[in-house]
């Protein structure tokens, strides 16, 4: 079947309200601190509302938050 064995990378995203989750995608991810505007708008699996979120900064999250954010899938991003 088409997409077996394909690992999704997944990235940890903190919403505006502090809910950690992952998303498949995040746009301009590598482009560091200096990335155009504050976030990008998703819809937080915590709240179910749509929220910004950023990149979280994994140096500074336990590896249980870590691993529970990659747990909440986020379906899409918006914007």
């Amino acid at each position: 079947m088409p997409g077996e064995g394909k690992h999704v990378e997944r990235t940890v995203v903190r919403c505006a309200e502090g809910h950690l989750f992952s998303t498949a995608s995040f746009p301009m991810q590598n482009l560091g601190a200096g990335r155009i505007g504050p976030g990008r708008l998703i819809r937080c699996p915590q709240c179910a509302r749509l929220r910004s979120a950023v990149p979280a900064e994994l140096a500074k999250l336990s590896q249980d938050e870590i691993r529970q954010a990659l747990r909440r899938e986020a379906a899409e991003f918006l914007a």
